[in-house]
């Protein structure tokens, strides 16, 4: 028995169309399981920022202060150190002698039932007796998810951010400079240490 080929092609492009609508279904399924698995990683609105270009002599982990309830836990705290030398060759500023320390690198967790939208980050130099922090707004930080505060944050103008003298801690022992944070939630409650409440 012969088809005619108008069926024929008929058939074929009835087949052509499931198989193109099921390669769909299953491409639509992968997107959506990949992006919320990308969602859940992501940890904050992104930053444009440039890179802090230095000669590093290497790492120094700063301590933490935070409650056993903290809702945002620091994960790792980390300054660069540079000498006083480079430290003058980056911004041209005379009267640093020995080791100089950047802005921290911050690494927090939401370990929270809540959704965080704004963290305030103090640094305290206990040895100098100086406070000061970095307020971060407009974030999403979901149950669950990390958000990293970067060195370079501390800085907002153009070039290399290491060349600007506030990318730098004025701490004369970087074993006295500790970390904590302050988190705003999504239903305009906060978080602090209990010294700080």
């Amino acid at each position: 028995m012969i088809i005619p080929s108008r069926i024929l092609r008929v058939a074929l492009l009835l087949v052509g169309v499931i198989a193109v609508s099921v390669a769909g279904i299953i491409l639509t399924k992968s997107v959506r399981r990949n992006a919320d698995s990308v969602y859940a990683e992501s940890a904050y609105v992104p930053q444009n920022i440039t890179k802090a270009d230095f000669i590093s002599l290497g790492e120094f982990a700063l301590q933490t202060e935070q409650d056993e309830d903290a809702p945002l836990k620091i994960l790792e705290a980390k300054v660069h150190v540079i000498s006083g030398e480079e430290y003058r060759r980056l911004t041209a500023q005379p009267g640093r002698v020995g080791e100089v320390i950047s802005a921290p690198h911050v690494v927090l967790q939401n370990v929270s039932d809540k959704t965080v939208v704004g963290i305030c980050l103090i640094i305290n130099d206990k040895g100098a007796g100086i406070k000061f922090g970095l307020y971060m707004k407009e974030q999403a930080i979901k149950p669950g998810q990390r958000f990293t505060v970067l060195s370079e944050n501390f800085v907002r103008v153009g070039g290399n951010p290491a060349a600007n003298p506030k990318f730098w801690l004025d701490a004369a022992d970087k074993t006295q400079v500790v970390v904590r944070v302050v988190a705003f939630f999504e239903d305009g409650s906060t978080w602090a240490n209990k010294d700080q409440r």
